[in-house]
C-alpha cells in the first residue's frame, strides 16, 4: 500500500474489516474495488487477476511428532484436530484435494485470526495447512514448521478479482501487488502464461 500511495497519493485504500468468507459479493454491491480470490470462478459480472502461485504447507509445533518428517501424509491428518478458518469445506484444498479422496475427515478447530491459527499449531493443540508465503517468516523464526503435504506437494494459486474494465489505479494497484510480491515473497510463482 505505501509503494502504491507514492504513485496514487490522491487514491484513498482502506481495508474491509472482518472474516468475509466470500469477498465477491463486495465488489457488486460497489463496497470494494478489488477482492482477494484462492478460487478463479468464471463470471461474466467479475473479471480476474492471476497474482501468484504457492505451495500450502502442512503447519506443525517444533515439538510435534510429525517434527522430523519431509512431508505430511492424508493418514497423517486422521489423528489430529485441523486448525483452519471458518469456511466450508470446498475452500479448503487440503481438505478437497487431499483428505477428502483419502477418506481422512479430521475434526476442526476454527479461528478467523492467522496469528491464532499460529497460537493454536505452537502449543500442540493440531496442526494447519496454509500458504508458504504467509508461513515463512514464522517457520524461519523457528515458531512452526513447515511441511510438505504429500510426496509431490499441494499447490494453489491466488487471484484478485474486480469489476470488468477496472479504473486505472486499481489496474495499477494490481501491478503493485506483483511487483511487492515477487520482491518479497518467498517461494511464490507466476502464473502468466
Amino acid at each position: 500500500m505505501d509503494v502504491f500511495r507514492e504513485a496514487w497519493p490522491d487514491v484513498e485504500l482502506d481495508l474491509i474489516s472482518g472474516f468475509h468468507c466470500d469477498p465477491l459479493p463486495l465488489l457488486l454491491e460497489n463496497r470494494a474495488d478489488l477482492a482477494i480470490a484462492c478460487v478463479l470462478k468464471q463470471r461474466p459480472d467479475l473479471q480476474f487477476h492471476p497474482l501468484f502461485g504457492f505451495e500450502v504447507l502442512g503447519i506443525v509445533s517444533k515439538r510435534h511428532a510429525y517434527a522430523d518428517k519431509p512431508h505430511l501424509e492424508p493418514e497423517d491428518f486422521a489423528n489430529e484436530t485441523l486448525i483452519c478458518y471458518p469456511v466450508p469445506d470446498e475452500m479448503l484444498d487440503v481438505v478437497t484435494r487431499f483428505l477428502t479422496p483419502a477418506g481422512i475427515f479430521p475434526p476442526r478447530r476454527t479461528t478467523e485470526m492467522t496469528v491464532g491459527i499460529l497460537q493454536l499449531v505452537a502449543s500442540r493443540r493440531g496442526i494447519a495447512a496454509l500458504p508458504n508465503w504467509s508461513m515463512q517468516m514464522h517457520i524461519d523464526r523457528g515458531y512452526v514448521l513447515g511441511k510438505r503435504i504429500g510426496r509431490q506437494g499441494l499447490f494453489g494459486e491466488l487471484y484478485a478479482a474486480t469489476l470488468p474494465s477496472p479504473p486505472a489505479y486499481v489496474l495499477d494497484f494490481l501491478q503493485t501487488i506483483q511487483d511487492v510480491s515477487f520482491s518479497t515473497l518467498k517461494g511464490i510463482t507466476s502464473l502468466r502464461a
